[in-house]
């Protein structure tokens, strides 16, 4: 019950996160057409933007700790099947949903960094930009968190 709870808070703040980068992403690609009215600057609010910088961090935080826990090699999130659960397909299916689950936080992170802080005037959405540049950090703590690093003495 413990997992199926943390499971859907997870993926409901995904969804808003993704929702929040395309919005933003919407107004980044709208603001470069002539021919797109809406939306503006103006209609990605202040609770957007700080709705945007909290869930992202929250999303980024649970993708790290999870990495960081994983040996490499392993599936992430395994940890929480026990060992009467750990069937292939129990691992299969976890790896599925997990790598799902990633690849939509990397794909929004990309998203947010290419048109918030590489388009032509990264300050055109500031918070997008910023989501975008501390996305870029987290990623790579993230695959440091996962991969590890080896030191050769």
């Amino acid at each position: 019950m413990k997992a199926a709870f943390g499971a859907i808070v997870c993926t409901v703040l995904l969804i808003i996160y993704v929702y929040l980068v395309y919005v933003g992403v919407d107004v980044v690609i709208c603001a470069g057409s002539d021919s797109c009215t809406s939306p503006t600057p103006a209609d990605f609010n202040d609770r957007m933007a700080s709705s945007l910088a909290l869930i992202g961090g929250l999303v980024s935080a649970l993708v790290i700790a999870e990495l960081a826990a994983t040996k490499p090699g392993e599936a992430p999130a395994a940890r929480l099947l026990s060992p009467q659960q750990r069937s292939p397909m129990a691992k299969r299916v976890l790896t599925i949903i997990t790598g799902v689950y990633l690849s939509v936080w990397l794909l929004a992170g990309l998203l947010a960094f290419f048109y918030g802080y590489l388009n032509s005037d990264p300050g055109l959405l500031p918070p997008l930009a910023d989501l975008g540049q501390a996305w870029l950090g987290i990623a790579v703590g993230a695959g440091y968190a996962y991969f590890g690093i080896e030191q050769k003495t």
